[in-house]
């Protein structure tokens, strides 16, 4: 799992709302950084405050890929001489095959 950029928010007994930018890999890791994160910039709870809550919003990078259609059916058909790879072209055949409607349609086929 790589590393994303997570906003780290949470309301204090105030009804105030603070939030961090933290980097981490996971859910939690990325809550108890940003807990951190808050102590280390000044934050401070009353003591007899007890954090109930904390939203975390999760940026990753984008992806982008340009598919040729014609070349992916062609290897979605082929069969694959990898186990893992022979599964996952038979669960892309199925939804081919609910979506062939559509390819039809769009005359991609």
């Amino acid at each position: 799992m790589s590393m994303s950029k997570c906003i780290v928010r949470m309301k204090d007994c105030h009804n105030t709302e603070h939030s961090v930018e933290v980097y981490a890999k996971s859910l939690y890791e990325a809550i108890l950084r940003g807990l951190n994160r808050l102590q280390d910039v000044g934050w401070e709870s009353n003591g007899n405050e007890t954090i109930q809550r904390v939203e975390v919003e999760i940026h990753q990078e984008p992806t982008r890929h340009i598919v040729d259609v014609p070349k992916l059916l062609k290897w979605v058909q082929e069969d694959s001489m990898y186990p893992a790879q022979q599964t996952r072209k038979e669960k892309l055949r199925k939804l081919l095959s609910l979506s062939s409607a559509v390819l039809n349609e769009l005359k991609i086929f």
